[in-house]
């Protein structure tokens, strides 16, 4: 981006794969519109549909490693979808920073460590004979912290939980191939678990996705909030069947800078980062002011209380250049 005389550099956003800048997947979305045109403003229980809905299904269950799943026009509506079909016949227990799309009302949401909670979780499931829903994001994307559920299988195998992640900021980028948190998950019999995500972030296009299994999935394309609802757009869905590929190279091109930006480091000892996740945490503020002073914008404001404290995290996505990198690691080594 030009600014002025100079140049702005934007290290922000959540567009982790570069989506809405490639040209190979736009051309994808274009023919799909010719195909299937702009929208498909019909209930999703019509007797007339598109044949691309079911299709795209398919190929997310197939490439997340899910039995089956559902396509809704957004990440909010596949949340609360979930939520209004259990929260009147479970107890739910939501984790600490779970995104306000899965909210019913303003729930108490504990302020405690991820770690912290679990333990008090499992004490609470099972010294409890009401059912429950377990409500938690897969990661933290402003610490950043990927959750570990092996603390699942503690739970008592006579309880019958159901439990919901958001794994919007992981779909796309994490597990080895991208695949996100679904196939990674403890398999208990005792358990049924739904994985929700928007995937307007790393995959880049207006949609909201919900995993499960086969008889969990077909409850929920029952549920009034379902069969009301309008569907994504069909061509954006049928980019996001034929675009694989590019999904694969961008991630690959992804890890390649996450690896230069951090080798080309002097020091890491003012960020916090986990290893191949685009999200680093600048733990000086003075450094933050540093950058947006020089023409480097990185995410920088309160968040989820937009009265609390400014986060300062700069996000590095897969169409950065080599230069970029190089500019920014010199200013945040000192040499700007």
């Amino acid at each position: 981006m030009k600014k002025g005389a100079g140049l702005s550099l934007f290290f922000g956003g959540t567009a982790y794969l570069g989506m809405p800048h490639n040209d190979a997947f736009k051309k994808l979305v274009f023919e799909g519109i010719e195909i299937y045109g702009i929208n498909h403003g019909a209930s999703r229980n019509n007797n007339i549909t598109l044949d691309i809905f079911s299709i795209a299904e398919n190929e997310a269950a197939r490439r997340f490693g899910a039995e089956n799943s559902i396509f809704l026009s957004s990440g909010y509506l596949a949340a609360q979808l979930l939520v209004q079909q259990y929260y009147e016949t479970h107890l739910l227990i939501y984790a600490p920073d779970t995104h306000p799309a899965l909210w019913i009302g303003r729930p108490a949401a504990p302020r405690i460590k991820f770690e912290e909670w679990t333990e008090k979780t499992i004490n609470l499931i099972n010294g409890s004979d009401q059912p429950v829903m377990i409500i938690s994001n897969s990661l933290n994307n402003l610490i950043p912290e990927i959750y570990n559920f092996d603390w699942l299988k503690r739970i008592n195998p006579l309880k019958q939980i159901v439990i919901l992640i958001d794994d919007s900021h992981g779909i796309g980028i994490t597990g080895n191939q991208g695949e996100g948190i679904y196939s990674r998950l403890p398999k208990l019999p005792n358990i049924e678990t739904f994985v929700i995500a928007s995937m307007a972030k790393a995959l880049g296009f207006d949609a909201g996705l919900i995993l499960g299994n086969s008889s969990g999935i077909n409850n929920l394309r029952n549920s009034p909030v379902y069969v009301g609802s309008s569907p994504p757009s069909p061509g954006m869905l049928y980019a996001f069947v034929h675009s694989e590929a590019i999904y694969t190279h961008e991630l690959h091109s992804l890890r390649k800078n996450l690896r230069l930006f951090t080798d080309l480091l002097e020091s890491t000892q003012k960020l916090f980062f986990i290893n191949d996740f685009p999200v680093f945490l600048l733990l000086d503020d003075e450094i933050a002011v540093d950058l947006l002073k020089n023409g480097i914008n990185i995410s920088s404001f309160p968040y989820p209380d937009p009265k609390g404290v400014s986060i300062h995290r700069i996000v590095i996505n897969s169409i950065h250049e080599k230069e970029e990198l190089e500019i920014l690691a010199k200013r945040m080594n000192g040499n700007g």
